[in-house]
């Protein structure tokens, strides 16, 4: 699992967020594409822990938005992935606290009763290929911890788990982790119309790169597991 000190104000999903846009950025560069903006969808859990929490799927999609101009650097230090952590997780913050539909509020309206399945699925199909200029780069899940072994009884128990989320053009790409046993686990998922297996390899040593370079913001020795 990725470290991070003590009383950071960033989170463990801020650091699969910053690791995920460096990769992107970082893939971008070495086939001479210049730095541009990128916007990361991600499923967050807003519900409070509390006796009022409800009960079912409390999680809901944001953008988080990153400039070119912040993902330009060659030299990531230690201070520059810090200082983007920090940014990272102001966003976050910002975005959690918007009052707005589970799913969007494009989505809130496609899935309103007021039009049959079969033409609402027609219309997304459209919408989908209309709003490709406008769809966010990739989608980022993290399912969270798993404290308990998956046992499958005589197969034996599970000692990792993966997860994908759909990778539809145009967006191509979605990243996935989850964690279990105090390891953290990746899935990349993407149309082969995009990319290759090679291409997915160098993404995963790419994302590996990245997350580990979010831990040399630790600087007192502590640790603390994710929120």
């Amino acid at each position: 699992m990725p470290r991070r000190p003590k009383g950071s104000p960033f989170t463990v999903n801020d650091q699969l967020m910053v690791a995920t846009a460096l990769m992107l950025t970082h893939w971008n560069r070495e086939h001479g594409a210049r730095p541009k903006p990128l916007r990361i969808t991600m499923p967050v859990d807003d519900r409070p822990r509390d006796a009022t929490m409800p009960i079912g799927n409390g999680t809901r999609l944001v953008e988080v938005p990153f400039s070119a101009a912040e993902l330009a650097h060659r030299d990531w230090t230690p201070e520059a992935i810090g200082a983007l952590l920090r940014r990272t997780s102001d966003r976050t913050r910002a975005l959690k606290a918007l009052d707005r539909p589970q799913l969007g509020r494009g989505a809130a309206l496609l899935t309103a009763p007021v039009l049959p399945v079969t033409l609402r699925a027609a219309v997304t199909r459209g919408l989908r290929r209309a709003a490709a200029p406008w769809t966010s780069t990739t989608l980022l899940s993290n399912i969270g911890r798993i404290p308990y072994a998956l046992d499958f009884g005589d197969a034996g128990r599970a000692h990792a788990v993966w997860f994908s989320a759909p990778a539809r053009l145009p967006r191509g790409l979605t990243v996935t982790t989850a964690s279990t046993a105090g390891r953290l686990h990746l899935a990349l998922r993407w149309s082969k119309t995009l990319l290759g297996q090679g291409d997915g390899a160098h993404l995963r040593e790419l994302f590996e790169h990245y997350l580990h370079a979010t831990e040399q913001t630790v600087t007192d020795g502590t640790e603390e597991g994710p929120k």
